[in-house]
């Protein structure tokens, strides 16, 4: 063999060894990549779930919200139907208190009275 065949052969077994080399390098690559993308898609799905509970909670948050709003705004009305009864109920007792010196003179008007109030009930 010749010093050019020689180098020739020489230089084939470099570039066969930068081939191989090259092709580790790729599979190395391809799985650093494969692992970097199984663990992306890990994370992504931790976050997908964090997003969900805090929808959740927020969607709970909101409806407890409503209910107390609801509440409060039906506290409000009874309030107010008690202060529109309220003169009704104090008229009534001033009349209650100016018959009541009679009725106790009339015991018999007053069982009346109260087996009407019983029966109404």
């Amino acid at each position: 063999m010749t010093n050019f065949e020689l180098i020739a052969l020489g230089v084939s077994l470099v570039a066969i060894f930068i081939a191989f080399w090259q092709g580790f390098l790729a599979k190395s690559q391809l799985e650093e990549a494969k692992r970097t993308k199984t663990e992306t898609e890990k994370l992504l799905d931790e976050i997908k779930g964090k997003v969900q509970r805090i929808e959740t909670i927020s969607d709970e948050t909101r409806k407890d919200v409503k209910e107390q709003i609801s509440k409060l705004i039906d506290k409000q009305d009874e309030n107010f139907k008690v202060l529109l009864n309220a003169p009704k109920e104090s008229s009534q007792n001033e009349m209650l208190m100016t018959f009541l010196p009679k009725l106790m003179e009339n015991p018999d008007m007053m069982e009346r009275l109260i087996e009407i109030g019983n029966r109404q009930k």
